[in-house]
């Protein structure tokens, strides 16, 4: 590699690569093998609306929304709050979270799968950290894990689906939280036929 320095005296360069200097071309040198770029200058850098943009490319939208729908919203045509989990300890204390009727993801990605979201907690999983369910059916709450092994029920590791019970303490990660049921045997949504 033979290192030389450019005619102006600004840069280095490899001379058994290059016959000049390939920086000081870009400023105002000749280059054989290039040619002006295909632009108007009075358009360039101007902000466009995109929907002045035209394109022949189109995609149909699907007609079904791809969302989908609780059971019990379904029948209903609400979907009512059935009980919470409020955080004790961590990094949300002081929290609610609603519980709805179905399956209640938990979870620290804010997205629109994920119903309980716990921020700052690293223990907890982005998604599939766990999940509450409520069967309306059966008027029964379920603590799931899924993929994240810091999931406790009344300081005991989760190792299949759980009964919950009223005033439980569940831990996520270094998060705890109480088990506040709104449905119970004293009072349960009904669905009017």
């Amino acid at each position: 590699m033979a290192m030389q320095r450019c005619k102006d005296g600004l840069h280095f360069y490899d001379a058994d690569k290059h016959s000049s200097c390939p920086y000081c071309r870009d400023q105002g040198g000749t280059v054989d093998s290039t040619r002006a770029a295909d632009f108007n200058d009075e358009e360039s850098g101007k902000t466009v609306a995109i929907n002045s943009l035209k394109s022949t490319n189109t995609v149909p939208l699907p007609t079904d929304s791809d969302v989908t729908i609780g059971i019990f919203r379904k029948k209903a045509g609400f979907e009512p709050v059935v009980g919470w989990l409020v955080c004790t300890e961590g990094s949300v204390k002081g929290k609610d979270f609603r519980i709805k009727p179905g399956i209640n993801e938990v979870g620290r990605d804010d997205t629109q799968d994920v119903e309980i979201v716990i921020t700052g907690d690293e223990l907890i999983s982005r998604r599939d950290h766990a999940e509450i369910e409520y069967d309306p059916e059966e008027n029964a709450f379920y603590l799931v894990r899924k993929k994240n092994p810091a999931v406790k029920i009344n300081g005991k590791s989760v190792r299949q689906p759980t009964l919950l019970n009223s005033h439980d303490i569940l831990q996520f990660g270094d998060s705890v939280f109480i088990f506040v049921p709104l449905c119970t045997e004293n009072f349960k949504w009904v669905i009017d036929s």
